[in-house]
């Protein structure tokens, strides 16, 4: 069976990467992501009918919710489909075996030898990732499938131009083979749900920890929507939210979604301390610590608190001190679509309840997964707001 993942762009070289980012690109574009706020809106507000039912019902894990709401909308905003008809999405099958290739993917990162194929046949790697594989390509196929049966004018059910830019038009148009439109389906959606959800799933609870600082986003949030219950969030409204982009930035310098990422060095490199890095070595860049380094962050780098992301602490401090979305020319192609869903969650799940936990934040112990993950998952309860 070819291995339709590996020819997207999570894993794809040079030049054939240089070509795929540039067709991919076009699906990025600021307006693109702003005709995805029909669907974002939509979805969170179906995530806040369910999260009325926890209200006054006891702490709650609410990851597999929001792993849901994420799974929906990836799928919506990537292929234009909404998956809430298929088996697979209702018995959380899919979200399973994707997130099990997203685990996957960060042992390939962490233990190279992995990659050797000699070493992963006789240990059977190759047979685990090839299992896991002919159960996730069925799914893909007939999302796909579904969608190629529809006419190009249907993207969406909410719009007829919402995915106007999608992996499935580059297939349409003949830039991309059905092989590597899998490809780029599973690698966007493994990029980008699972992400989400966790990030925003950390940020409820560090807001749970900190009650001062959701009470600081509650006056913000009321001030631009005066009225809680279901509303709509446009993208004016969240550049209005200035301290909850703050908590955004936070959330993810304590809990970078990928907390550590390769890169290949192309040329010599001698670093200041006179280290030498030889071309072709492969170098792992620890994000989660960097996001931690006192010498950058201070004695209490280790602690929730948005105002490190003041603009006039932002304005002074070293640009690749904070870099939650990699940096340079193999930075995360999302990093101007991630943002926009987590803040309108979390403007609406703010603006009508009160979060608290009995979960200590010292008590945290982090797994170093892909995304970053908690050993222990704190729960939360829900209160109405008046």
């Amino acid at each position: 069976m070819k291995e339709f993942h590996e020819l997207g762009l999570l894993t794809l070289k040079e030049p054939a990467w240089n070509e795929r980012r540039k067709q991919v690109n076009a699906f990025f574009k600021i307006n693109v992501l702003l005709s995805f706020l029909p669907i974002f809106n939509a979805e969170t507000k179906s995530l806040i009918t369910v999260m009325d039912s926890f209200v006054d019902q006891g702490e709650r894990n609410v990851l597999s919710d929001i792993l849901r709401w994420s799974f929906k909308i990836a799928n919506q905003t990537i292929i234009g489909t909404d998956v809430e008809q298929y088996a697979e999405f209702k018995n959380n099958e899919i979200i399973n075996l994707f997130r099990l290739y997203s685990t996957m993917i960060f042992l390939n990162i962490s233990q190279p030898f992995r990659r050797n194929n000699f070493i992963s046949n006789i240990f059977g790697f190759w047979r685990e990732k090839e299992e896991l594989f002919e159960k996730i390509d069925p799914f893909i196929e007939k999302v796909i499938d579904a969608k190629l049966k529809s006419s190009p004018e249907m993207c969406s059910k909410f719009s007829k131009n919402t995915v106007k830019s999608s992996v499935i038009d580059l297939y349409r148009n003949g830039k991309l083979d059905y092989i590597d439109l899998k490809g780029e389906f599973s690698g966007l959606i493994t990029a980008s749900y699972e992400t989400s959800a966790f990030t925003l799933t950390h940020a409820l609870i560090l807001l749970a920890m900190f009650p001062e600082c959701q009470d600081t986003v509650f006056e913000e949030l009321k001030g631009v929507f005066p009225i809680s219950g279901p509303f709509d969030v446009t993208y004016e409204d969240i550049q209005k939210l200035e301290y909850m982009d703050r908590v955004f930035n936070e959330t993810l310098r304590l809990f970078p979604a990928v907390p550590i990422i390769p890169r290949e060095v192309k040329a010599d490199i001698r670093l200041s301390n006179g280290v030498l890095i030889p071309k072709d070595v492969i170098v792992l860049i620890d994000i989660f610590n960097l996001h931690r380094n006192k010498d950058v962050w201070g004695p209490d780098a280790d602690i929730f608190n948005p105002n490190n992301f003041r603009r006039d602490k932002t304005r002074v401090r070293h640009p690749c001190a904070f870099i939650p979305f990699s940096k340079g020319m193999r930075n995360c192609i999302g990093s101007r679509y991630a943002p926009i869903p987590v803040k309108i969650a979390l403007a609406m799940i703010l603006r009508n309840y009160k979060l608290s936990t009995n979960f200590r934040f010292e008590d945290l112990e982090y797994i170093q997964s892909i995304p970053i993950s908690l050993k222990e998952i704190p729960l939360l309860n829900f209160q109405k707001r008046i």
